[in-house]
C-alpha cells in the first residue's frame, strides 16, 4: 500500500479518539502476507464495528470490489454513506450554502441553541447550514458529513474532549489565561478555506472507491450476522466496545447530538461488557466459513488480552498475532484463520 493512499484516507477518514484507525495499516501489510493484494478483488470485505471507516475505505481503494459497513454509532453509519456514496463535493455550492441564510426547518432546533457550551454561533449556524443544505437526498449525506467533520476541527484533538467556551466574547477569549482560543478562533474566521480544503480531501477517497459496491448497515453485530452471505471468501473486521459505558451508543454527546438535533444524555448498556463482547465475537466467527479470516483487537477494554485469547482460539486459529505493551496492560489485534 503506498503512502500517498495511506495520506488520502487518513484524512478523509472519521477522526476517532481511541481508535485501532493507527494500526490498520499494519493489519492489511499482514493479511497481504496471507492473501496476495492481486487476489483482493474477489473478496467480500465485512466491517462489522467500522469507527473510522479507515479499514473498509483502503480495501475499497485496492480492488476489493464487494464490502460491508456496519456500526451502530450515527457518526460512522454517516461517514461510511458519505464517503461510499460516489457523490463529491461541489466548492462553489458549499461557498453559496455557508453564505445563505440559516436554514429555517420545522422541527429543527438551531444548533447554537443547545450546543453553546462548545460552539460559538458562527460555527453552529455553518454546520447548519450544511447539514440542513437543500441539496437532492443523494448529495444529503456528503454534505451532512462535511459539516460534522467541520465541526470536529475546533476539539483540541481526537484524544481530548472539546473545550468549554468561558464566554463567547473573543476579546474575552483571547485573553483566556487558562487556554489559549487562538486556533479555535482562526479556523472559525477562515470557515470558507477549511471547508475548501476539506472538500478535496473527501473527494480523492470518494473518487479512489468508485469501483466498489458497498452496503452500509447500522444494527447490532448479532442482530445483522444472520442476514449476511456468509458463503463467500471472507475479510471480517470485528472490534466490538468493551469499556462499560455507552458501549453500543457511542459516548461522544457533542457529535452524536449535533446529528440528532437535540441534546442526547449517556445512557448504559443494559448488559454488562463481558457479554456484548463475547457474544458479537461468537456471532461473527462461529459463521466464518472455512479458509476466510478475520481481525480482531482485545485488551484495552474491560477483557484483558487473555480473556480475549481464550475465546478467539477457541473459534479459530492465529495466524498473525500483534500484541503491544500499554502501561501494564497487553493489548492488540490477530489475524484469525477459521479451519
Amino acid at each position: 500500500m503506498s503512502r500517498s493512499l495511506l495520506h488520502v484516507m487518513r484524512r478523509a477518514m472519521l477522526p476517532l479518539d481511541g481508535s485501532i484507525a493507527e494500526h490498520v495499516p499494519a493489519i492489511l501489510k499482514a493479511y497481504a502476507g496471507i492473501v496476495p493484494v492481486r487476489d483482493w478483488p474477489g473478496l467480500t470485505v465485512l466491517d462489522l464495528t467500522a469507527g473510522s471507516c479507515l479499514l473498509s475505505l483502503l480495501f475499497a481503494a485496492q480492488g476489493v470490489r464487494r464490502v460491508v459497513v456496519n456500526d451502530v454509532a450515527e457518526r460512522s453509519v454517516l461517514t461510511a454513506k458519505a464517503l461510499f456514496g460516489g457523490r463529491t463535493l461541489d466548492r462553489r455550492q458549499i461557498r453559496g450554502l455557508i453564505a445563505a441564510p440559516r436554514p429555517r426547518l420545522r422541527r429543527h432546533v438551531p444548533s447554537f441553541h443547545f450546543a453553546s457550551d462548545y460552539l460559538t454561533e458562527p460555527v453552529a449556524a455553518i454546520f447548519d447550514r450544511l447539514f440542513y443544505a437543500p441539496v437532492p437526498p443523494p448529495e444529503r449525506p456528503i454534505y451532512r458529513y462535511l459539516g460534522l467533520r467541520w465541526v470536529l476541527g475546533f476539539a483540541p484533538s481526537t484524544d481530548e474532549d472539546f473545550p468549554i467556551l468561558p464566554t463567547h466574547d473573543e476579546t474575552q477569549l483571547r485573553r483566556d489565561l487558562e487556554r489559549d482560543w487562538g486556533p479555535y478562533l482562526r479556523r472559525q474566521h477562515r470557515a470558507a478555506a477549511i471547508l475548501e480544503g476539506l472538500a478535496g480531501d473527501l473527494n480523492a477517497a470518494i473518487r479512489r472507491v468508485a469501483g466498489a459496491r458497498v452496503e452500509v448497515h447500522q444494527a447490532d453485530v448479532r442482530t445483522l450476522c444472520p442476514q449476511l452471505d456468509w458463503r463467500r471468501r471472507l475479510f471480517v473486521m470485528i472490534n466490538p466496545p468493551t469499556r462499560g459505558l455507552d458501549e453500543y451508543v457511542i459516548d461522544d454527546q457533542l457529535a452524536h447530538s449535533l446529528l440528532a438535533n437535540r441534546w442526547l444524555p449517556l445512557s448504559r448498556s443494559r448488559e454488562t461488557a463481558e457479554t456484548l463482547w463475547s457474544e458479537c465475537v461468537e456471532a461473527v466467527l462461529h459463521r466464518l466459513p472455512r479458509g476466510s479470516h478475520a481481525v480482531v483487537w482485545g485488551g484495552d477494554g474491560t477483557l484483558t488480552w487473555r480473556q480475549c485469547w481464550r475465546l478467539w482460539t477457541r473459534l479459530a486459529q492465529p495466524v498473525v498475532v500483534h500484541p503491544v505493551e500499554r502501561g501494564r496492560r497487553r493489548v492488540g489485534w490477530a489475524i484469525l484463520e477459521k479451519r
